[in-house]
């Protein structure tokens, strides 16, 4: 998995100036770097004696403890060696090798703290690795503990924690005086960022962060592209951030160029327009009046393959109670021929969009750049879920979706 890394740009144009479209303006990278919590790796951590373990590092005598390695971003291995330690009565604390000495010492101790969300079993801390560059502090790597969490490939005293496998920098430039927040991919190796190809993103709301999840408007994925993006009413595209020069060039676009439809919860899901497998033109809006799971697929998509007996379940058990599928197929290679085949061996009775009407839609204007990407939508056009957990929205993967649908539909 590569690392990437963000710059944000954070800016109030309370000064009433004016700028015209192709304005340039400059600013910094900060020197702390920020961890990307919305991309992660499960690690389990096995149980361990003391004896076990070396270093200079505090666990008192009936302590639980419970070790394995740490993905490191820079290299991709399983080499950062992590101790999780449970004490009767105290908080849980996690040492981390930051230093990269195959020990753990008292400066490599990491106090494991309440999330932020309502989950009383989900504890939290960060951890940073040494740099050799001092371009910036420090590398973090955000580490979630399952608290009393097990499945079958857990032993009673193993551990389960998640950890970030990729990192954000961020930086100011100054326009008319304020300041705006950005935020590009940055390649950990080569130690630079390249605003055409990786995730980037700039603060919209204010609140002085950018918001890396699902279909946030905030961020995107580029591939061999200038993303422009909306603050307010200017719109912004990156032209350079170079790292070792520590410089961000930003300039002003016009309103023309921004092409994203911005997706909300509660708001109207815009209509487009389609071709299914028969041949037939169709429109979104056909299907008002209808609770509707608009899922973006592939069969090329292994997760999305695994989500068909859920969609499947889904159709036959709530088509009394005024639900439909439509999907959005994202193969490229095929014949209308095969895949209609291949939809009915996969018992995808619903209604499917081909690829090619749909790819500018999906590409340019929706911007998905993760499979399986779905919608619950309702009988009015609004947005009731795109499945981000981190904004605590009802579940559309595996058995929750099953769930999620039994509690929003209405009963028959």
């Amino acid at each position: 998995m590569r690392s990437t890394i963000f710059v944000l740009i954070f800016c109030l144009f309370a000064s009433g100036k004016s700028f015209a479209s192709g304005d340039e303006f400059t600013g910094q990278f900060d020197r702390e770097l920020v961890a990307n919590t919305e991309d992660f790796e499960q690690v389990v951590l096995k149980f361990v004696t003391r004896d076990k373990l070396d270093g200079n590092f505090e666990a008192v005598e009936g302590s639980h403890l419970a070790a394995s390695r740490l993905l490191d971003p820079r290299t991709q291995k399983y080499s950062i060696l992590a101790v999780l330690v449970e004490e009767k009565g105290e908080l849980p604390v996690i040492y981390v090798d930051v230093n990269a000495d195959k020990t753990l010492s008292a400066e490599e101790k990491y106090t494991l703290k309440q999330s932020e969300t309502d989950n009383p079993y989900l504890w939290d801390a960060t951890a940073q690795l040494k740099m050799k560059e001092d371009t910036f502090t420090g590398l973090p790597i955000f580490i979630q503990y399952f608290k009393s969490f097990t499945n079958d490939e857990m032993g009673p005293e193993d551990r389960l924690i998640t950890q970030s496998t990729e990192v954000f920098a961020k930086g100011s430039v100054d326009v008319g005086g304020k300041k705006i927040l950005f935020q590009y991919a940055f390649d950990v190796d080569n130690d630079k960022v390249d605003p055409k190809n990786g995730l980037l993103g700039i603060d919209m709301d204010g609140d002085g962060k950018v918001f890396m999840g699902k279909m946030s408007p905030e961020s995107t994925k580029a591939n061999e592209e200038t993303v422009v993006f909306r603050f307010g009413d200017t719109y912004w595209a990156t032209k350079k951030a170079d790292v070792k020069k520590n410089q961000i060039v930003v300039e002003q676009r016009q309103e023309k160029d921004y092409k994203r439809l911005e997706i909300y919860l509660n708001k109207e899901f815009p209509n487009f327009k389609f071709t299914d497998f028969d041949g037939k033109k169709r429109q979104f809006s056909e299907f008002r009046g209808k609770y509707v799971i608009l899922d973006v697929w592939g069969f090329w998509c292994g997760p999305c393959r695994r989500e068909l007996p859920y969609l499947r379940e889904a159709s036959n058990r709530f088509k009394a109670r005024n639900l439909v599928i439509v999907g959005l197929n994202t193969d490229e290679d095929y014949t209308t021929s095969s895949m209609k085949k291949g939809l009915a061996d996969a018992g995808m009775t619903w209604t499917n969009a081909q690829f090619p009407s749909v790819v500018e839609f999906l590409r340019e204007q929706l911007r998905v750049n993760t499979f399986p990407t779905t919608f619950l939508i309702s009988p009015e056009g609004k947005v009731l879920s795109v499945g981000r957990t981190s904004q605590d929205e009802p579940s559309l993967r595996g058995a929750e979706l099953l769930k999620s649908l039994d509690k929003i539909l209405p009963a028959l």
